[in-house]
């Protein structure tokens, strides 16, 4: 199948732009569309008009969905082309060309796809940068054997790796025979486990959850009672405390207010009455001082200012001073300028009479050229070494135009006549599809060794051993099924014993520690024990009836008592039984008096006694069931063993027998697969001698030797056979270009003899240009450029020369009118101050600097005069000031006086302190109101008084004390009863005082239900990872042998020898990898090449996939896409010429937005390729 012609009608950016691609031998179709021109919008069309538009396409901001349109005319093997259209829809989206929906086109479609979806089309046929750059990766992957490489190639599917390493690892966390905390089946089976142990623990009887809920119930009771008694005790210590804390103060409150009680109410004065009186008190003293002195300085001013003089005639003539002053420095510079100018001016007229004498000019002021003139001439003076160049250039080119020529005749005498070779190239076409035969059946033999040491390998890792194959595959073992029941019955077995053995041990273990501890606490408690007690009660009532009889009845026992305890009295009692009844009685109720007053230590010691008559009936229970299920095992085991007695060997574990079972299925497979093999390598050793039957005559008569064709191998014969193909394609390529290039020679000689002439005529009309420029100067005509050059640089040096000179004549005259203009106005100026006139300018110069001396020293006395008039202008408004303070200090005072009723400032005195130390009492019991209210912690400070004055200060310590000594005593009896509650708050959980038991139970259902489900999922991957690999593997088998070979080919074109070929190597696991083989034969893997050679690789067999699928089903346009990004431009070529190849045996379809690739392909390619542009 084929495009014909791909209609964008409304589709993208597009309206209306229709792409026609011609068939011919070649079907290679170059798109080419510069950036934002619609390239990726095309290439989307041709997968849209095929498979329909998606859901959601983005390829609507032109035209509406509804109106959304790509059209085609597909040509189909032997069917008639049909022109269809694709629109936007869910269903009869497929129209003819008159807009009506067509199902008879879809059939023909689907018949021309093949089969074929959009996803398979994409991965198989569709090639573009990205693609090639996940590929070159994936090869370069660890782990990436060639089955992998080879499929993800064959298929398109570029992270196939990846794929099943992400199954592995999944089915990895789900289960793995090794337990491990973090594999999923393996946390559901540790939470089984738990929940089981937890049913077992938490299930009690009713009888024990009341007595044990009754005991905790009393517990927290008496808890409680003591918590309420030693809170009260606390709230009385913390009373007496308030008062300890607060008496002090309350104390120093009584004071304040019997000595504010005593003092009168002072006089208000403000609380700021003793700063005010300091203040004024210092102002007055520091005005006074200082006006004393201020007067004093004023009297010195007026001394200093009858001192000085002034000349206010001077002072006016000030500015015009100044200016004849920094005239008089500029009229000394004006002499010396006018000296130098003298000199300067007589070096000039000498120089321009020298350049007068070399340009052999008599005239004594000629009138010399303009600057225009000597420009013109000076240009054409450059200009005659540019025109003498060109027409040396044009000469020397011409000369060696006609040396290639000579050369490219001998070239073509050299290359000599081409001899045919077509149907050598086709037969190297037909070799080169069925790839490296001599590599197969290499490949082949290594297969075969690679299968013989597996066998080997696996058998000799059978325990038992077995000496070969075909004796392993006539034992008559076991069905692995009834293996599996035995290995699951025994395992079964092995973990129940080893559960009950860990139940046993635990009892054992409780058991012993259960009553180790009943021992410990009755050897602390020292209780008497229920025997003791009745012991002593036997002894005392053996004594009373001893008394009775002898004291009271007054005779000795005879035959018609009834028999008693006599036995519990010794000698001792006998003879005086009134002590010894006494003495009963005593130790009767010591023991009595004892256990009544331990009764919750006798009723834990009886629990505890309990506990271990329950451990120890637990223990021989468990133990009982150890041995059963040790009798199991053991008749288990002698099943197993007889189960493998028709196979003659003596079987190992369960585990290990299924491994050998699957040992051994793994060698009998490799028994079958190494047969198979065999007669491949056989098929293959035929074709090759076939090949070299047919190969052997075509070489012959090209004139390669006989006895080399028959010692060759049969891919050096098929390389021999190439590199003559290329050889004579190489002549025949070497022969248009010496066409070519003859051409173009020719066309050379024509212009560059039209060149030399056309320098001949420009140096012709330089000549007259330059004759002309001379005679304009006033030069000689027959100078030559570097003598005339040099005349006019003279020429123009005495212009500049002559133009200084009359600069200078006029800066002369300047100068001699600015010293007269001084001399007058010094004369000016000295008449208007009343002095002597000057006689001349040296008089002036000097009368000059005498003014500015008196000038400056009358503006001295002038300036200290102003100066000292400020500063007693300014002494006389201070002493202003300072008698203002002093009369406001004065005013404050007597305001002061007025305010305490007295008029002397000593008793204004005594008045400021009485209301201070008022103040201060009033300060101090505010500070104390707030510390009580601090300390006293919001208690009114009447309570606080009132209950200060009602205790016993002397004794209050003592209470204190008596009452922590009292909340310490409770505290301990609060600890003791709070571990009593703890202790049966803990028994009362222990045995499942909650629903723990049937949360347990529901633990275990969902426990059980997670091991089911990870072991549902692990089967689901580990099985999808197997068939991916072996899928893989099959693959690889089936294909590694024409997809290496044809890849080694255009890998070898791809990078222009730099890899010469692909081949398969074993690893050391026995892995097939891919290697690439160097031009010195050296190998190179995937992870060590550039990644620009990577994607060659991957695009190598890619191309050779696609040709592979070729043969045997219906072609499909190939659509790629800026292929060449990472490749140079020798790459690039040739990445386009496989491309050509591929496009005789289908269509092609490139799309690329670089026009060097374009113009490379049209270059390179011609007649090979159609371009077509956006």
């Amino acid at each position: 199948m084929r495009f014909a012609a791909l209609q964008l009608r409304a589709y993208g950016h597009f309206t209306g732009r229709d792409l026609v691609f011609e068939s011919g031998a070649h079907d290679l179709q170059l798109v080419y569309g510069a950036n934002e021109a619609g390239k990726t919008t095309a290439r989307a069309a041709i997968g849209d008009f095929l498979f329909g538009f998606p859901a959601q396409t983005s390829l609507n901001f032109r035209h509406a969905y509804n109106a959304l349109r790509i059209g085609a005319r597909i040509e189909a093997g032997s069917d008639a082309p049909f022109t269809a259209v694709r629109k936007k829809g869910r269903k009869n989206t497929l129209l003819d060309d008159d807009g009506e929906a067509a199902n008879a086109l879809e059939t023909r479609l689907a018949r021309a796809l093949a089969g074929a979806d959009r996803a398979f089309f994409s991965r198989m046929f569709s090639l573009d940068h990205d693609g090639l750059r996940a590929g070159g990766q994936a090869l370069a992957s660890a782990g990436a054997g060639a089955d992998t490489a080879l499929l993800s190639a064959g298929s398109g599917l570029a992270d196939i790796l990846a794929e099943r390493s992400r199954l592995a690892g999944e089915a990895d966390m789900l289960w793995a025979p090794n337990a491990s905390a973090s594999r999923r089946y393996y946390q559901a089976e540790t939470r089984l486990k738990q929940a089981d142990q937890t049913i077992q623990t938490h299930e009690i009887t009713a009888s024990q959850w009341r007595r044990l809920r009754d005991a905790l119930a009393e517990a927290e009771s008496r808890y409680d009672t003591r918590v309420e008694t030693r809170h009260r005790a606390h709230r009385q210590w913390l009373e007496l405390e308030r008062i300890r804390r607060v008496a002090p103060a309350v104390r120093r409150h009584r004071q304040i207010e019997a000595e504010l009680d005593e003092l009168d109410i002072p006089p208000d004065l403000g609380g700021d009455a003793r700063r005010v009186h300091d203040e004024a008190q210092e102002t007055i003293e520091t005005a006074t001082a200082a006006i004393e002195t201020i007067e004093a300085h004023i009297a010195r001013l007026d001394e200093e200012l009858a001192s000085l003089t002034d000349d206010p005639a001077l002072r006016e003539a000030a500015p015009a001073i100044e200016r004849l002053g920094e005239q008089r420095s500029r009229i000394d510079d004006d002499r010396e300028r006018l000296a130098e100018l003298e000199g300067e001016r007589d070096r000039l007229a000498e120089a321009l009479a020298a350049d007068r004498r070399e340009l052999d000019w008599h005239t004594a002021d000629p009138a010399w050229p303009g600057s225009t003139e000597i420009a013109g001439a000076r240009r054409l003076a450059g200009e005659a070494d540019g025109h003498a160049r060109d027409l040396t250039h044009a000469r020397e080119n011409l000369a060696a135009a006609r040396e290639t020529e000579a050369r490219l005749a001998a070239e073509a005498r050299a290359n000599g006549a081409r001899q045919p070779t077509d149907a050598l190239s086709a037969w190297l076409d037909a070799a080169t599809r069925e790839g490296d035969l001599e590599a197969e059946l290499r490949a082949g033999q290594q297969s075969l060794d690679q299968i013989g040491r597996r066998i080997e390998r696996r058998l000799a890792a059978l325990d038992p051993a077995v000496t070969d194959s075909e004796t392993l595959s006539a034992l008559d073992v076991p069905r692995r099924d009834a293996v599996d029941a035995f290995a699951e019955a025994i395992t079964d077995a092995e973990n129940t014993r080893r559960g009950l053995q860990t139940r046993v041990e635990e009892l054992t273990d409780e058991t012993a520690r259960v009553r180790d501890a009943l021992q410990r606490r009755r050897a602390d408690d020292a209780l008497p024990s229920e025997t003791d007690l009745t012991q002593a009660r036997r002894r005392r009532d053996a004594c009373w009836q001893l008394v009775r009889q002898r004291y009271v009845a007054q005779r000795e026992r005879d035959l018609f008592d009834e028999p008693g305890d006599e036995e519990a009295l010794d000698d001792e009692a006998r003879a005086h039984p009134a002590e010894a009844l006494a003495a009963a009685i005593r130790q009767a109720d010591t023991f009595a008096d004892a256990r009544f007053e331990h009764h919750e230590a006798l009723a834990r010691d009886a629990e505890q006694q309990r506990q271990v008559a329950d451990r120890e009936q637990a223990l021989k229970q468990a133990t009982g069931r150890l041995e059963a299920a040790d009798a199991r095992l053991e008749g288990l085991r002698t099943e197993w063993n007889a189960l493998w007695q028709p196979a003659e060997i003596t079987p190992g574990g369960p585990k290990a027998m299924r491994e050998w079972l699957d040992h051994r299925r793994a060698v009998l497979d490799a028994h079958d697969e190494y047969i198979d093999a065999q007669s491949a390598h056989e098929s293959i050793a035929h074709r090759v001698t076939t090949h070299r039957s047919q190969l052997a005559p075509q070489l012959s008569a090209l004139g390669v030797p006989d006895d080399e064709i028959a010692e060759a191998a049969l891919a050096q014969l098929i390389e021999r056979a190439r590199g003559l193909v290329a050889l004579e394609a190489r002549r025949a390529e070497a022969q248009q270009r010496i066409d070519r290039e003859q051409q173009d020679v020719d066309a050379r000689l024509a212009r560059l003899a039209s060149e030399q002439e056309h320098a001949q005529a420009a140096h012709r009309d330089w000549q007259d240009a330059w004759s002309r420029a001379l005679a304009a100067l006033g030069l000689a005509a027959d100078l030559d450029s570097e003598a005339g050059l040099a005349a006019i640089e003279v020429l123009a040096g005495a212009r500049e020369r002559a133009q200084r000179l009359r600069a200078l004549d006029a800066e002369r005259e300047t100068l001699v009118a600015r010293r007269t203009r001084f001399v007058s106005e010094v004369a000016d100026v000295l008449r208007a101050v009343g002095r002597d006139e000057p006689t001349d300018e040296t008089a002036a110069s000097a009368a000059v600097q005498q003014l500015i001396g008196a000038l400056r020293e009358t503006q001295a006395q002038y300036q200290q005069r102003r100066t000292r008039e400020s500063d007693r202008t300014a002494e006389v408004e201070r002493r202003a000031t300072h008698q203002q303070d002093r009369a406001e200090a004065l005013r404050r005072l007597a305001t002061l006086c007025q305010r305490a009723g007295v008029e002397e400032t000593d008793a204004l005195t005594s008045a400021i302190a009485a209301g201070e130390r008022h103040a201060a009492l009033i300060d101090e019991r505010t500070r104390l109101a707030a510390t009580l209210n601090e300390q006293g912690d919001g208690v009114p400070i009447a309570d606080l008084v009132a209950a200060v004055e009602a205790s016993d200060l002397d004794r209050l310590r003592e209470q204190t004390e008596a009452l922590r000594h009292e909340i310490d005593d409770l505290d301990q009896a609060l600890g003791q009863a709070r571990d009593t509650r703890n202790e049966a708050r803990s028994a009362f959980e222990a045995i499942g005082g909650d629903d723990r038991a049937a949360v347990a139970a529901t633990e275990r259902q969902t426990a059980l239900a997670d091991m089911t489900d990870a072991a549902e999922r692990y089967l689901r991957v580990g099985i999808a990872a197997s068939l991916l690999k072996w899928a893989s593997q099959r693959y690889a088998m089936d294909k590694h042998g024409p997809l290496i070979a044809r890849g080694s080919t255009l890998m070898n074109h791809l990078t222009g020898g730099s890899v010469a070929g692909l081949t398969g190597e074993f690893d050391d696991a026995d892995e097939l990898q891919i290697v690439g083989v160097r031009g010195d034969g050296s190998p190179v893997t995937p992870e060590h090449m550039s990644e620009g050679t990577r994607d060659q690789l991957y695009l190598a067999l890619r191309v050779a996939a696609i040709e592979d699928y070729l043969e045997r089903a219906a072609p499909l346009p190939v659509v790629a896409d800026d292929l060449f990004i990472n490749f140079d431009d020798d790459r690039a070529i040739a990445g386009l010429e496989i491309l050509a190849t591929l496009s005789r045996r289908t269509q092609v379809l490139f799309f690329t937005h670089h026009a060097h690739l374009r113009d490379m392909a049209a270059r390179t390619l011609g007649n090979q390729v159609a371009t077509h542009e956006l």
